[in-house]
């Protein structure tokens, strides 16, 4: 039986933090201030993949409607994310955020769309 209710977003947000917390849940937790953060990306041919920039790292965060969490870090109030794999087949958090891996790999151009060869638009022209 569905009862109406207001969605649960599995992260935390402050006012304004000066720091953010990322935690994959098995191996690692690691800190960034925000001044380190550089851009956030989120594809719509991947939904369910949003990339952050944090210094020489980017975060790839992989779970399920991940628009609210998007929406805290453009406005830099994520406070802190963990990831929590055993919700992803939990039918009752259909309308739930939350984050089902998370991992950490040194930044290259290939992971934000920046590679050698792509078009370039050269607008107001």
């Amino acid at each position: 039986m569905n009862t109406l209710r207001k969605p649960k977003l599995y992260f935390d947000t402050d006012a304004q933090p000066n720091h953010v917390t990322f935690d994959d849940g098995k191996e690692t937790r690691r800190n960034f201030p925000w001044h380190k953060f550089s851009e956030a990306k989120w594809d719509y041919s991947e939904p369910d993949l949003l990339r952050v920039q944090m210094d020489e790292v980017v975060v790839m965060l992989r779970g399920h409607n991940l628009n609210p969490l998007f929406l805290a870090i453009e406005s830099e109030s994520l406070l802190r994310v963990r990831a929590q794999p055993e919700l992803e087949d939990d039918r009752d958090r259909e309308i739930d955020t939350f984050i089902t891996e998370i991992r950490f790999v040194k930044s290259s151009p290939e992971l934000f769309g920046d590679a050698p060869g792509q078009m370039e638009w050269e607008l107001g022209k």
